[in-house]
């Protein structure tokens, strides 16, 4: 006999050994024991948790001739004919290859016709997400009210893209993931019925593997029997499947939680060296740091946790070792990191530089990263590792108020000294600063930028037009410092984009409006003072000297006069012709003047004469 794949040599016979579904085979058993059989179900879970299974016991068990408690014989004729597939009227379809109209239209044609040995015709479709549109359609009237010798089963690992129309038609069934204690009890019923001899700390890691799913683990098994034997333990399966061991885990953590570097150098070497998957040892990692945020929260995580009792101990003592900020930290940055290398070739730098940056936070200066340090310096001072907190106290209180106020700061120990600090620009105190009524005047350079705004604001949109929304019509005000746009709160589309390129806005603004002055975001409900009202001021003092407006410059004007016709250019756009075919120097004009003739005048004369 050909070989049989273990999860299908041992798949289930009867309801009864289905593996944590008793919810939905209790269910099934009452439905046929009190002869109340719906005509269409639809059983939904992840893969391996037994739809298919629980659907083919199903449609042996409505059509047996002697059912034992709701469950099939598998001894009559109608079982066996099933089982060996001889007796056509229970009919399974893959919904991923059968998915057109025309497939649903024969099966339309095939119900009007009664079971040819059994008494119900059964339909399992696996996969039905997978139908078209069409096909849903073309099957919704069938489905509702069916021939009654005909059942449907609908199998899908993706309930949400079924649509309501069909649900509505159908009564729903949600498969549970397995647990890891069912996965262990169902896995030593084989592997005493196949003579296999399996480790205890095998069969967890076995049913660690699985994940929720019965068939992955025992197609997990069956390799890990194709390449050591009958004697299995969790070394070999760890060896076999390219997986890393907890020590290695462990070591790791140890290494971030200690801030050894090397250490976590030396074990990301020894990984690749023995040929491991990095992104299954990040996976590995990241649910270790989930168990000991559970360690750090439950009262009592090894009901929740499945761990030998040596790797819990090791695992409770990191957990004490790291803050709660820490291990979250952990774990959100490494899932990032996952998904950063997803397109990579060559993943394992970016591993090694996403762990560097945990075991030395200093190096990051994200805020995940700063809170993380703040989170050890309070567990140091908790600890007694600091004695005098007073300087301590005030620079995490510093770094709170910048972090509170939206700043990001990276932080270091060795500051510079006072003369070589470069120099940095003051920020306003205040987002509206007045100007001083003295200088409130018509002459002022921010009035007549401020007159001039309609045609600046065309200028820097048709220069970069994706900031157009937020500048064409847009009312302004001015203060001390330049321009502010002023939004009002249902533009907060506008607002963020104005927000995402505030520097480019400078940029082309001081370009466009030859000034330095710079331009401030604000909703109307922020400026608490007037606004100012520039286009009535008094004239300034005569005697002062005048600086020049910036409607004065004859580009301006231009750009006043026949501004859908002029527009800014960027200079990046301009191209250089350096090279000697593209050259349009004088000499070439005038060598084309040296070869033609001019008449002098009197022979012009001549000739017209």
């Amino acid at each position: 006999m050909a070989h049989q794949a273990i999860y299908r040599k041992w798949r289930p016979m009867v309801f009864d050994d289905i593996v944590g579904q008793g919810h939905i085979t209790q269910t099934l058993k009452n439905q046929i024991i009190n002869d109340k059989i719906g005509h269409a179900y639809l059983f939904c879970g992840t893969r391996g948790t037994g739809k298919t299974t629980c659907a083919k016991v199903f449609s042996r068990a409505v059509n047996c001739i002697n059912p034992q408690d709701g469950n099939p014989c598998n001894e009559c004729e109608i079982c066996k004919g099933i089982i060996d597939e001889s007796i056509l009227d229970v009919k399974e379809i893959d919904a991923a290859s059968n998915n057109s109209v025309d497939n649903i239209r024969e099966i339309r044609e095939d119900v009007r016709y009664v079971s040819t040995n059994a008494k119900y015709t059964v339909y399992i479709i696996d996969e039905v997400h997978m139908l078209s549109s069409g096909a849903f359609n073309a099957l919704l009237k069938t489905l509702e009210e069916p021939p009654k010798h005909v059942i449907f089963i609908l199998a899908t690992t993706e309930a949400h893209k079924v649509p309501q129309t069909i649900l509505s038609r159908c009564q729903r069934f949600d498969f549970k993931r397995i647990q890891p204690s069912d996965i262990i009890l169902r896995m030593k019923e084989i592997a005493h019925g196949d003579s296999l001899n399996i480790t205890d700390d095998a069969f967890k890691l076995l049913a660690s593997l699985a994940d929720g799913s019965m068939r992955d683990g025992l197609s997990i098994l069956e390799r890990v029997v194709s390449a050591c034997g009958n004697e299995i333990t969790a070394e070999n399966i760890t060896s076999t499947l390219g997986i890393s061991a907890s020590e290695s885990i462990f070591k790791i953590i140890s290494a971030i939680a200690d801030g050894n570097v090397n250490n976590i150098i030396e074990v990301i070497d020894t990984l690749m060296s023995d040929g491991k998957d990095l992104k299954v040892f990040i996976d590995s990692l990241i649910k270790t740091f989930r168990d000991m945020l559970i360690c750090k929260i439950s009262d009592s995580p090894d009901d929740v946790l499945d761990y030998t009792a040596e790797d819990m101990v090791k695992l409770k003592s990191l957990a004490d070792k790291m803050s709660f900020e820490k291990l979250s930290h952990s774990a959100a940055a490494l899932s990032d990191t996952q998904a950063d290398t997803r397109w990579v070739k060559a993943p394992r730098i970016i591993y090694e530089l996403a762990l560097i940056k945990l075991a030395r936070p200093e190096f990051d200066s994200s805020p995940a990263a700063l809170t993380d340090r703040l989170a050890s310096l309070e567990n140091k001072v908790a600890n007694g590792a600091v004695t005098d907190t007073s300087s301590l106290n005030d620079r995490i209180a510093k770094l709170e108020e910048k972090v509170k106020n939206g700043v990001t700061v990276v932080s270091d120990t060795k500051e510079m000294p006072q003369e070589q600090k470069e120099p940095q620009k003051k920020t306003p105190a205040r987002l509206y600063s007045p100007i001083p009524l003295s200088e409130l005047t018509a002459d002022n350079p921010i009035v007549k930028t401020a007159k001039n705004w309609d045609n600046i604001s065309r200028t820097m949109s048709n220069s970069a037009g994706y900031l157009r929304p937020c500048l064409l019509n847009r009312q302004i005000t001015i203060d001390a410092d330049g321009i502010i746009m002023l939004f009002k709160d249902a533009e907060k589309g506008a607002h963020d984009i104005a927000v995402m390129y505030k520097d480019k806005l400078n940029q082309v603004f001081k370009r466009s409006s030859g000034t330095d002055l710079i331009i401030k975001l604000a909703y109307e409900n922020e400026i608490q003072e007037e606004p100012v009202d520039f286009w009535n001021l008094p004239q300034g003092n005569a005697d002062e000297a005048e600086t020049p407006s910036v409607s004065e410059d004859p580009l301006d004007k231009l750009v006043q006069n026949f501004s859908e016709i002029i527009e800014d250019a960027d200079e990046s756009e301009f191209v250089d012709y350096d090279s000697a075919e593209d050259s349009f120097s004088q000499s070439s004009f005038e060598d084309e003047d040296e070869q033609e003739e001019f008449l002098e005048k009197n022979e012009l004369s001549e000739d017209d004469e």
